[in-house]
């Protein structure tokens, strides 16, 4: 069997041996030590609303959460880790949203090493973009952080920050995970993009059978990040704001695949041998952030670039490109089958506005893509980007001390897109918590993102218990 999940493994085993001094550290004779562990057991069960396109057998599963904080002295470290395991097929899919170790000097610098979200493209993850970094993809909408692995160099004064961040090593996304087993893909989730299991030839329908070619794995994860993050602010805490300005390159999420296609006719199938390869992109933002009593805006435009190159080591796995041709590199076209990747430029603008009273947080929210992304027509890459001009609207109700309800509600008017997430929460006693929540789609026009996921609308209910 070849699998994504021997990459995934290794991927997670990787992030915890790099931090692994993390947890275990001790400083003595400090007297503002500060010292966190939570364990989270919990239990889930969804249920679906509609009849998926690709149904899987899992409808409960255990999580595991663990957070880990340290302060002492100069040096604080932190983890947290999240486990998913699939009970139906005793499968499991890991997150790691941080991982590090972070010395701070007397003036003011800090140096972090490790797995750390940082906070350039403040409002990725509440439209799912994943350039900067990754959501965890436990759900659908999820909008939960993984942060970047590396080096990471901070340093302020009273008028200016710089921050910097240079990274050898690569994890791509590790959800949601992809099997390729006796010819078919599969995943643990419903809401997994497959591509086609039969295609035409000569007028009759004809399966596919799928091998996947892993490379190895140095090939992979040795991939090289460089950024830069400027900015100037001014004010106080009670009225203040900043100018940023922030430049990556560094691997793009997932991994692309590129194949070769013929009919075998040994199986009377049409062979598919599928190639991950790792596409580097450069992305270019733009900041404006101010705060005012209770309310903070930030507004910003950002640009990503897939076909950028950073000089030769920065060239990416097994890619051959064609001069002068670059939105067309790696196309296979057959009789049979067509695979061409899409290497487009996006450019758009965020806007975020939040408010807080005693009880209740609001945010608007609003994105404008000014670049243009038809859907494609090919087998492979038929994705578009999520958004065109959308609006959406969040909020966190604080009910009373055991009860929250929270909330998000996105619109896109070019497209019609309609996406509602919502959760209700308890906690009657103090280390117990109950979630109800609902994720509900409706995405009418086909040339849309999510219209690939309007039969993935569903309710869900954990229970979990706090150590």
């Amino acid at each position: 069997m070849k699998s994504y999940k021997l990459l995934n493994i290794l991927c997670f085993y990787i992030l915890t041996c790099l931090s692994a001094n993390a947890v275990g550290l001790q400083i003595i004779d400090s007297t503002d030590d500060i010292t966190y562990t939570e364990l989270k057991v919990g239990y889930e069960k969804f249920l679906r609303l509609n009849n998926p396109q690709n149904k899987t057998k899992n409808s409960d599963w255990l999580d595991f959460s663990f957070q880990y904080e340290s302060k002492r002295s100069f040096v604080r470290s932190k983890v947290d880790a999240d486990l998913r395991f699939y009970i139906n097929n005793t499968s499991f899919s890991p997150s790691l949203s941080e991982m590090y170790l972070q010395y701070k000097s007397t003036d003011e610098s800090r140096y972090t090493f490790g797995r750390i979200r940082l906070d350039w493209h403040p409002n990725e993850a509440y439209w799912q973009l994943n350039h900067f970094q990754n959501t965890q993809g436990f759900r659908l909408m999820d909008t939960n952080l993984e942060g970047i692995t590396g080096f990471h160099y901070a340093h302020k004064d009273s008028v200016f920050r710089l921050e910097f961040f240079l990274s050898y090593l690569y994890i791509p996304a590790l959800n949601p995970s992809v099997d390729v087993e006796n010819g078919n893909v599969s995943s643990n989730v419903d809401w997994y993009k497959q591509p086609p299991k039969r295609t035409i030839i000569t007028g009759s329908e004809v399966d596919i059978f799928y091998s996947l070619d892993v490379p190895e794995y140095r090939d992979v994860l040795f991939q090289k990040s460089l950024g830069l993050k400027i900015t100037p602010y001014w004010g106080n805490r009670q009225s203040g704001g900043e100018a940023s300005f922030f430049a990556i390159y560094k691997p793009e999420r997932n991994l692309r695949v590129n194949a070769e296609a013929y009919y075998d006719p040994d199986i009377n199938k049409v062979a598919v041998n599928a190639n991950p390869i790792v596409n580097h992109h450069v992305i270019l933002g733009y900041d404006l952030r101010l705060h005012w009593g209770q309310s903070e805006m930030t507004t910003g435009l950002v640009y990503v670039d897939p076909t950028a190159k950073l000089g030769k080591d920065f060239e990416s796995l097994s890619v051959s490109l064609d001069e002068g041709n670059e939105n067309n590199r790696n196309v296979l076209s057959t009789e049979f089958f067509k695979v061409e990747p899409k290497y487009m430029r996006e450019t758009y603008a965020h806007l975020r506005y939040n408010h807080q009273w005693e009880d209740l947080t609001l945010s608007l929210n609003g994105i404008y893509y000014f670049s243009k992304h038809p859907k494609g027509s090919d087998d492979f890459y038929s994705e578009t980007v999520k958004w065109v001009r959308a609006a959406g609207i969040g909020g966190l109700y604080q009910m009373n001390e055991w009860s929250q309800l929270g909330f998000s509600l996105r619109y896109d008017f070019k497209r019609k897109d309609n996406l509602l997430n919502a959760q209700y929460i308890l906690t009657p006693w103090r280390s117990s918590i109950f979630t109800f929540g609902a994720e509900l789609i409706k995405s009418p026009k086909a040339n849309s993102y999510w219209s690939a996921y309007r039969t993935n609308d569903t309710f869900y209910f954990n229970a979990g218990y706090t150590f």
